[in-house]
């Protein structure tokens, strides 16, 4: 259960059932606003411990920005081809919603796999609109979540890869075997696990689908949490 400050604390900028409009606030593509309007009601079912696990990523990324640092997040699954693309997509719409355009995020798996079509289809589903492309043979995905704004670039890559950070920025694990066989991450000693169901392995059952979207929920919701509190933070100090 939240604590009657905490819950004041997200009332105050989150009046109602609703995301306040405020003017501060970038627009989204309107179905994405839509689909992300009642997301403080979802804030008040993050489990306590997992709001803690949250909190850490917003204290890192606060330390970032008074240390002149880069805001900069690398999230990590096994094969790469769902909850990490997912948590990609959302961490940089959540960000960009609440005025945060430092904010850099990235992907890498242990063994890429090709990103799948199914948390594609979510994404599209919650508002994002996606481009499929091939460079090289692999599939490359163009996702726009608002108006003016270059599109964010996903593909199936290694943690090592030439485009993801070398150093200073924060390694988010999203599953355990992932947890489990990274003992160590080169360039960080910001590490965060933050598992999450990977519907991958629901797949050709009758709840496959089902899965890829609650996950992609999930994930929006907890990445909406995570920089509507830095966003509070930020206005109060």
């Amino acid at each position: 259960m939240l604590s009657n400050i905490a819950l004041s604390l997200i009332f105050i900028f989150f009046p109602g059932s609703k995301i306040a409009r405020d003017t501060s606030f970038n627009e989204l593509y309107p179905i994405l606003n839509e689909y992300v309007r009642d997301f403080p009601q979802e804030f008040r079912r993050i489990p306590e411990e997992r709001r803690y696990r949250l909190h850490e990523m917003v204290y890192f990324l606060e330390e970032q920005k008074r240390n002149n640092a880069p805001r900069q997040v690398t999230f990590i699954s096994t094969n790469e081809s769902a909850i990490a693309q997912m948590a990609l997509a959302w961490s940089k719409a959540a960000a960009y919603y609440f005025g945060f355009n430092d904010f850099f995020a990235y992907s890498g798996g242990l063994a890429p796999e090709h990103i799948s079509v199914n948390s594609i289809m979510a994404l599209e589903n919650a508002g994002f609109i996606v481009y499929k492309s091939q460079v090289n043979k692999l599939d490359v995905f163009r996702i726009k979540y608002a108006y003016n704004l270059e599109p964010l670039i996903a593909f199936p890559k290694k943690l090592n890869h030439v485009k993801n950070p070398g150093d200073n920025y924060m390694a988010v694990v999203l599953d355990a075997n992932a947890d489990m066989n990274l003992s160590n991450i080169k360039g960080t000693y910001h590490r965060l696990f933050l598992e999450y169901d990977d519907p991958k392995g629901y797949g050709g059952t009758d709840l496959e689908m089902e899965k890829y979207h609650e996950s992609c929920q999930t994930i929006a919701v907890e990445m909406f949490y995570v920089f509507s509190q830095l966003y509070k933070r930020s206005k109060a100090n």
